[in-house]
C-alpha cells in the first residue's frame, strides 16, 4: 500500500512540476522575469517585451534537451532565445534558461552547477553565432534559479553573479557573457506584505509556485498584479496541488483510486502537449521534451496524436 501510495504522490508531483515549468514559460510571467533581471531589457515595458515573445522571429523557445557526446544530457525547464531592440536601434540576441530548484540547500552549490550550464549552452552556440574566426559572434546567456522553498530568513532575496574585470582595461561586451540570478522566495511569505525589491516579479512567482493561497486568492493577486490571460494556469496548479494535499492525508487509497490516478495523470499529460502545440507551435517531440515525459509513457501517448 505504501507503494501505492508513493507512486501516485510521484505521479502527482512529475505533473505539478510540469504546470510549473508552464507557468514559468508563460508570456505575461515571462516577460515580467525579463523586464526585471536582463539589463540589454531594463528600457523596454512589459508590453514591449510580451509583442517579442509573441513573435517567432524575435523569440524562439529552443530544445531544452542538451546533449553533448561524453558529457552526458541535461535538460532544461525553460531555454530560449530573445532579439531585443537597444537605444541605439541595434539588436541585441541573449539566451534565455530559467529553472525551478525546489531542493533550495542540495549537496553541490547551484552556482557550480550553473556554470556548467552556461558553458553547455554558450557550446551549442558555436557554428550559428560564433566560430574560430568570429568568437566575438558570442551571445550572453542568463541562468535564473527559481528557490520557491527556501528558507525563510532568505526569503526575497536575489543574487547575481556575472564577470567582472577588476582594471576595466576591455571592452564589456568582450567579456559579459554569463551572468546567474538566483531568486530566493519563502513559500509561507505573506502576500499581503510586498517585497523590498524585485516585488513586480516575486510576488507572482510565489502566488504561482506555492500553495498557501486557494485559487480565487491566486487570481485576485495576479489581477491585482496586471496579469491577463493566467486563470486556466493558476487553477490546474491549484488543483494538482490539492490532490497532493490529500493524498498525504488518505493513507487508505486503493489500487482502483490508484489506477483512476494513473489514468488522469496521462489525460493532463496529454492537455498539456496539445497546449504546447496549439499555443506555442512545438512538435509532439519538443512537447514531450519540454515536459519531461519518461520515454516509456511516450508511445502511450503517441497514439493520440497520429492522424
Amino acid at each position: 500500500m505504501d507503494t501505492i501510495i508513493k507512486d501516485t504522490l510521484s505521479q502527482h508531483k512529475i505533473m505539478l512540476d510540469q504546470n510549473c515549468k508552464l507557468m514559468i514559460s508563460h508570456e505575461e510571467m515571462l516577460s515580467r522575469i525579463i523586464k526585471e533581471f536582463v539589463e540589454e531589457a531594463k528600457y523596454l515595458s512589459i508590453e514591449e517585451i510580451i509583442k517579442i515573445v509573441q513573435d517567432e522571429h524575435r523569440f524562439q523557445r529552443l530544445n531544452n534537451e542538451n546533449s553533448i557526446p561524453g558529457y552526458g544530457t541535461v535538460r532544461f525547464d525553460f531555454f530560449g532565445c530573445i532579439d531585443l531592440p537597444q537605444l541605439d536601434h541595434t539588436i541585441k540576441r541573449i539566451y534565455l534558461n530559467v529553472e525551478i530548484q525546489n531542493d533550495a540547500y542540495p549537496k553541490y552549490s547551484l552556482i557550480t552547477r550553473g556554470d556548467a550550464y552556461l558553458s553547455r549552452i554558450q557550446t551549442t552556440q558555436w557554428g550559428k553565432e560564433y566560430n574560430d574566426q568570429n568568437y566575438d559572434g558570442m551571445k550572453k546567456v542568463y541562468l535564473i534559479w527559481i528557490l520557491p522553498q527556501a528558507a525563510k530568513k532568505r526569503d526575497g532575496q536575489v543574487s547575481i553573479c556575472k564577470t567582472d574585470e577588476k582594471k576595466h582595461l576591455e571592452k564589456l561586451e568582450s567579456y559579459d557573457k554569463r551572468e546567474q540570478i538566483v531568486i530566493y522566495l519563502d513559500k509561507e511569505h505573506d502576500t499581503n506584505k510586498k517585497y523590498q525589491e524585485y516585488d513586480e516579479v516575486l510576488t507572482p512567482l510565489v502566488v504561482f509556485l506555492n500553495n498557501i493561497l486557494d485559487y480565487q486568492g491566486k487570481i485576485r493577486i495576479m489581477k491585482e498584479y496586471g496579469f491577463k490571460e493566467i486563470e486556466r494556469e493558476v487553477r490546474e496548479v491549484c488543483d494538482y496541488a490539492n490532490i497532493l494535499e490529500k493524498e498525504y492525508l488518505n493513507k487508505g487509497i486503493g489500487i482502483g483510486v490508484e489506477k483512476g490516478i494513473e489514468q488522469g495523470t496521462q489525460n493532463e499529460r496529454i492537455k498539456n502537449i496539445r497546449k504546447l502545440m496549439i499555443k506555442l507551435k512545438m512538435s509532439f517531440k519538443e512537447a514531450i521534451q519540454f515536459l519531461d515525459i519518461p520515454e516509456d509513457e511516450v508511445k502511450e501517448i503517441e497514439k493520440y496524436f497520429k492522424l
